[in-house]
């Protein structure tokens, strides 16, 4: 075939004439066929002979036949039509069920601790869909990793996305009374020079961390003793006893409330964060995704 070629909407019309036309070997049921009249489908199969460089059809006074070429392309067309049939009935929900292939990204901790269990849930549910679950606290960006619904935790700046808020997660400063038994007094933001801090590299502000108490709002930069990507490993070190360390919700508030954990600066709350569903504007029309997304909606839903 000639390096032009392209299999656009309207080259395929043409295969789909050519194929009839070749089955039948007579043009005018075949244009029924192709739902057009015989003066269209000789056009269109003049269209492709010209793209393929070659005659396709034999004809006389009485009878038509295939050219070598014309066979050849046949048996193309005929594999063309197989592979066809086949991605769509991989595609179609198989007796009502959803099915299909998603790609989902989240957080690595938040990911690991109340997204992975909804996915799993999600699939008993609905078994005939497949997922490839990605959680990890780098930046994805989702044309390029070809996914199809993200879960962000925090404020976004990609304006090519859907966004859905489902949540928000709060956020608080905290320590283990280990640490706080021997460590001087703190009872404000400024007193967190004379502690030892923990710092998560995923914040936003880096070791910038802000507080607001009504209308005032406090930044102290902190010099962390330990630095961390992972948002486990800093609770950990919190809970060793290595010094204090901002946590979320999600992580801790069991540690808190068993004793493990103390809250500090209750009166200078850290800003809650926003967790978000994102996809690309057309996605959701797959039904799996658009599944996907109320089912984490709902799941992630406050109470």
């Amino acid at each position: 075939m000639n390096k032009s070629f392209e299999l656009t909407p309207g080259r395929l019309r043409e295969l789909r004439g050519f194929a009839a036309a070749a089955r039948l070997l007579n043009f005018s049921q075949a244009a029924r066929q192709a739902g057009c009249t015989p003066s269209v489908l000789s056009r269109r199969i003049a269209a492709l002979e010209q793209a393929v460089g070659s005659a396709l059809f034999l004809r006389t006074t009485r009878r038509m036949s295939l050219t070598a070429r014309g066979e050849q392309l046949l048996s193309y067309c005929e594999r063309l039509e197989t592979v066809i049939a086949e991605l769509a009935a991989d595609l179609r929900p198989r007796g009502g069920e959803l099915s299909g292939r998603l790609c989902v990204q989240a957080p690595a901790s938040y990911g690991r601790t109340c997204i992975a269990p909804l996915m799993a849930e999600f699939m008993r549910r609905h078994p005939q869909v497949r997922i490839e679950a990605s959680y990890d606290d780098t930046y994805v960006d989702l044309v390029d990793a070809k996914v199809d619904l993200a879960v962000r935790v925090g404020k976004l700046a990609d304006a090519r996305c859907v966004v859905r808020k489902v949540n928000s997660m709060r956020r608080f400063l905290c320590a283990s009374p280990a640490y706080l038994a021997s460590a001087p007094p703190l009872n404000d933001p400024a007193e967190l020079k004379m502690h030892r801090c923990i710092a998560f590299t995923g914040l936003r502000t880096g070791n910038l961390w802000q507080f607001t108490r009504q209308r005032q709002r406090r930044s102290v930069r902190i010099d962390p003793v330990l630095t961390c990507n992972d948002s486990q490993a800093v609770r950990d070190a919190i809970l060793a006893g290595v010094g204090l360390g901002i946590q979320g919700d999600y992580m801790s508030e069991v540690l808190v409330a068993e004793g493990r954990l103390i809250e500090v600066l209750t009166d200078w709350p850290i800003s809650t964060l926003p967790i978000q569903l994102l996809w690309l504007p057309g996605a959701d029309r797959a039904p799996a995704v658009r599944s996907l997304i109320d089912f984490l909606a709902a799941s992630l839903a406050p109470g």
